[in-house]
């Protein structure tokens, strides 16, 4: 069993919220996972500035998380954000090997500077490939920025891997059982064979979509059982977003859409 926690989308230098990073560091430290994955968008605008500011923060984070993988998101890299990032936190693309756990978390660089679209390519898919072709470990996961698969009412910026296809059907091939993203900064799941495709919200900032929360994802991954807990980031209450067991999905949270909003407005009344 390997236990994980999923934080993303900072945006360092836009609504983001020392009260809600300080709640989210408390509460890896209180549940001592084996990994952290940062999802990407950890500064809003890929300056130096904001990187040295934030800085501090991510050695905060760093303290209190036995390993750790990081990769950029489509902020990060704006401005040629991206010579900071490898320079600061770390590089694009890396692999976290957890024996102990049964556990490879491959993270990769899906975002491109100054658009909003991601893209994987033919090499990093290779180089994907490779890293899961040559390791035993079952327990496989992917993180990256991007979404492979769209999520309902998020707004209307193509927020999808241009190559997206190419990356599920590689999660098949190998029997991926997890990729992680962020992005959009909302807490979302699809289940397609043996992968789960997670979402998760913003992690410290105020930009949220309608009445959602800031929040962060806590996972427990057993052999192909999967539960996923959203985390609140003001509250630090947990509520079930997920839950797999023997290979069947038993629960996936129901999300308030804006069909349920239209659906009750005045403006449909005779």
């Amino acid at each position: 069993m390997v236990n994980i926690i999923q934080v993303t989308d900072f945006h360092y230098g836009s609504e983001f919220q020392d009260e809600y990073f300080d709640n989210m560091i408390q509460y890896i430290k209180d549940n001592n996972p084996d990994a952290v994955i940062v999802s990407g968008d950890l500064v809003h605008k890929g300056r130096y500035r904001q990187y040295q500011k934030f800085l501090p923060y991510y050695e905060r984070l760093k303290e209190v998380a036995p390993h750790i993988i990081a990769i950029p998101g489509n902020h990060d890299v704006k401005n040629n954000g991206i010579i900071f990032f490898e320079k600061l936190i770390g590089p694009r693309r890396s692999t976290l090997l957890l024996p102990e756990k049964n556990t490879i978390i491959v993270g990769v660089c899906s975002a491109k500077d100054d658009v909003s679209t991601g893209e994987i390519g033919d090499e990093q898919l290779d180089w994907v490939a490779r890293q899961f072709n040559e390791s035993t470990l079952e327990n496989r996961i992917i993180a990256m920025h991007h979404h492979a698969i769209a999520v309902p009412y998020s707004g209307r910026k193509q927020t999808t891997l241009t190559d997206a296809g190419e990356m599920i059907e590689l999660a098949q091939l190998f029997k991926v059982d997890l990729i992680i993203m962020g992005h959009k900064h909302i807490p979302h799941a699809y289940v397609i064979g043996p992968t789960t495709f997670l979402y998760c919200g913003t992690s410290t900032s105020n930009k949220v979509r309608a009445d959602d929360t800031p929040s962060f994802n806590h996972i427990i991954l057993d052999e192909g059982d999967l539960e996923v807990q959203m985390v609140n980031s003001i509250t630090l209450k947990k509520s079930l977003l997920l839950e797999r067991k023997e290979g069947h999905t038993r629960f996936v949270r129901p999300r308030r859409t804006r069909i349920e909003h239209l659906l009750k407005s005045e403006v449909w009344d005779d």
